[in-house]
């Protein structure tokens, strides 16, 4: 059971929110809207502005504010179960809301000068939260229909949704990670696929992150020397390899093997390590977040900076001459993130190259950086 509300809003002439035909046709608004309505509306005044609100005799309540300007936002609200729920117009769906618009519209004639609506609802309640936002703060709504796993860890909420598109999707702290539709962000960080640019047989690599398995999987088809992975959160690995099967096939169900080793730690903490052991790797897979630096609040290093790139500039001191470091960038849409990694890349006097691709659980089209020295 949700609560589930239609957001509509319109606009009228200026002057003609003081006139009393306006104000007679609000009542009006309202039984069009909840049908038979169990009391008179509730009047309030807000600034220069009215507001009303009017409850139906089915429980459904609706708020009508009226700005000065001559905008008017209406918002109703009625509980029920999804799709199937029944209301005064008729079944709760697309159709019956596209109706009401278009009765409010004959309801106001010329005076209405624009009226937009979402012919969904807005749903509140339901076990499975249906909605995130994009980097440049977009609302996206996924076709989840279940939580199928979903615990708390020391560090994050991790989440497997179910997408009817998609398949199962992995969320922590309710952003997208990977799903299991998203071969394409693996492929094209670490440059395989049809188009293969990199190979990794021989090779020693670092994964900072890859929780889910994906990367690890791919990366041991290519019989690499020897991989180190090393991811902070233990129940996204075990998440993972019992959820996201197709992602991470059987790469994750033992912490060792003949050439590769997955730590349970701080993927800075062990590049920090590395250093100070003179480890040298041929390739660093970033799959967390960057982080700015911090050297007061994080690892205590012992040298100057001279970007706000903490995981590239550790990454570069780790690369043997002619590695590379193939990082998750952002979204396409976050220009802030991707002109300051830019202009660091700048600073240091090293290659960069973008690559970007569709990923289908984000709705978003990713970006992927690779960095290197000449």
């Amino acid at each position: 059971m949700t609560a589930n509300t239609i957001i509509m809003c319109f606009k009228v002439t200026a002057s003609y929110v003081s006139d009393p035909a306006f104000l007679v046709s609000l009542k009006k608004i309202g039984e069009l809207t909840l049908g038979a309505l169990s009391s008179e509306p509730t009047q309030l005044q807000v600034d220069q502005d009215k507001l009303f609100i009017f409850t139906g005799t089915s429980g459904s309540h609706a708020t009508l504010r009226i700005y000065f300007t001559g905008l008017v936002t209406l918002d109703v609200q009625h509980y029920g179960k999804g799709d199937e729920y029944e209301w005064s117009m008729g079944k709760y769906n697309m159709e019956a809301i596209k109706e009401l618009k278009r009765k409010i519209k004959d309801q106001f004639g010329s005076q209405v000068e624009f009226l937009h609506c979402l012919y969904t609802p807005v749903r509140r309640g339901g076990k499975a939260w249906p909605y995130y936002v994009t980097a440049d703060e977009r609302l996206v709504e996924p076709d989840y229909d279940k939580v199928v796993y979903e615990t708390n860890s020391s560090w994050q909420n991790i989440k497997i949704m179910h997408s009817r598109e998609l398949g199962n999707v992995l969320v922590l702290d309710d952003d997208v990670s990977i799903g299991e539709s998203d071969s394409i962000y693996t492929q094209t960080l670490l440059g395989l696929g049809t188009t293969k640019r990199e190979n990794y047989e021989g090779k020693e690599i670092l994964i900072l992150g890859g929780g889910d398995g994906g990367i690890l999987h791919e990366l041991l088809k290519d019989n690499p020397k020897y991989v180190t992975m090393a991811e902070v959160d233990e129940e996204v690995i075990k998440t993972c390899r019992t959820h996201l099967r197709s992602v991470c096939g059987d790469s994750m169900d033992n912490f060792e093997g003949p050439n590769y080793k997955i730590i349970i730690g701080d993927g800075i903490q062990v590049m920090k390590e590395s250093l100070e052991q003179e480890k040298k790797f041929d390739y660093i897979i970033n799959d967390i977040s960057e982080f700015a630096v911090d050297i007061e609040n994080k690892y205590g290093f012992a040298y100057s900076f001279k970007t706000t790139h903490l995981v590239m500039e550790l990454a570069l001191k780790l690369l043997k001459p002619g590695g590379k470091l193939l990082a998750r960038g952002d979204c396409a849409s976050a220009k802030n993130y991707h002109s300051q990694l830019e202009e660091d890349v700048a600073k240091l006097g090293v290659r960069f190259n973008r690559r970007s691709a569709y990923v289908p659980s984000f709705r978003e089209t990713y970006c992927f950086d690779e960095i290197w020295r000449d």
